[in-house]
C-alpha cells in the first residue's frame, strides 16, 4: 500500500515539476518569432514618424546639403524633438561611443572637442559606406563635441564641408539612464532574447525617453540585419534624408 501510495505521489511531483519548467521557459522566452516584422514598423511609425502635422520628430536645418555632392547626416545631431528637447545647439547624447549615420559620400569623418583644434578621432570613409560606430577613447559625460565632415571632392582635408555639435550628458543623468538600462538588459538576457530583439527593445527604451540619436545607434549597429530592420533603417533615411516637398 505505502509503495503504491508513494509510486502515486512521485508521479505527481513529476508531473507538476515538468508543468513549472515549461511555465518557466516559455515566461522567460519574448515574443520573438519572426514577430519583429510589423513590431520595427510600429517602432517607426510611433517614434520617428506620423502622417499628421505635428511628427515627433523632425529634421534640424543645416544637417544636409544640395548639390553635386549632396549629403545628409542624420545621427547625432540631425534630428531633434520639437518640444521636448531644447532648440538650442547642441543635441544630448548618452553614448560615449556613438554611432554616425549618413547618406551621401564623404571622405572623412573628424571628432574634435569643442573649443579646441585637437582632432581627437579621425576615420577615412570607405565608398558606400553610411555608417562609422566610434572606436575612440571613451568620449566624456558633460563634454560637448564638434562632428567634422569633409566632401568626398575635397582634395585635401584643410576645411570641413559641415560641422555637427553634439554633447554627451551629464554624469548624473547618465547614471539614471545606465540603471534602467541595466536593469533590460537584465530581463532581456534572462529571456535569451535574439540580438536583433535585443536592439528593438533598446531602440524603444531610447526613443521613450527622447534619445533619437541613440536609438538610431542600437538600429544601425545590429549585424546580419533582418529584412524588416533593413526596411526599418531605410525608412529612417528616407525620412531625414529626403528633400522637401515644395509649396
Amino acid at each position: 500500500m505505502n509503495k503504491k501510495l508513494n509510486l502515486l505521489l512521485f508521479c505527481l511531483s513529476l508531473t507538476i515539476a515538468i508543468f513549472g519548467i515549461s511555465s518557466i521557459i516559455k515566461a522567460q522566452n519574448i515574443p520573438e518569432n519572426n514577430n519583429t516584422n510589423d513590431r520595427w514598423e510600429k517602432v517607426f511609425q510611433d517614434s520617428f514618424y506620423r502622417s499628421d502635422e505635428d511628427p515627433p520628430v523632425t529634421p534640424k536645418e543645416g544637417a544636409t546639403r544640395e548639390g553635386s555632392s549632396s549629403f545628409c547626416l542624420v545621427s547625432p545631431g540631425l534630428i531633434e524633438v520639437e518640444d521636448k528637447i531644447s532648440d538650442t545647439s547642441p543635441t544630448f547624447i548618452w553614448n560615449t561611443r556613438p554611432t554616425f549615420i549618413w547618406q551621401g559620400q564623404l571622405q572623412l569623418i573628424e571628432i574634435r572637442p569643442a573649443n579646441s583644434q585637437q582632432v581627437l578621432w579621425a576615420e577615412k570613409v570607405q565608398d558606400n559606406q553610411q555608417i562609422i560606430i566610434y572606436n575612440g577613447e571613451s568620449l566624456k559625460p558633460g563634454n560637448t563635441y564638434y562632428w567634422r565632415i569633409y566632401d568626398s571632392s575635397a582634395s585635401e582635408y584643410s576645411f570641413p564641408t559641415l560641422r555637427i555639435t553634439f554633447r554627451v550628458m551629464d554624469v548624473l543623468e547618465r547614471q539614471v539612464i545606465t540603471q534602467e538600462l541595466e536593469k533590460l538588459d537584465t530581463r532581456l538576457k534572462q529571456a535569451k532574447a535574439t540580438p536583433e530583439t535585443i536592439a528593438l527593445a533598446k531602440v524603444k527604451f531610447w526613443a521613450e525617453r527622447n534619445l533619437f540619436s541613440d536609438a538610431l545607434s542600437e538600429a544601425f549597429a545590429v549585424k546580419n540585419p533582418s529584412t524588416e530592420l533593413q526596411n526599418f533603417r531605410s525608412n529612417i533615411l528616407q525620412h531625414f534624408c529626403s528633400k522637401p516637398k515644395m509649396q
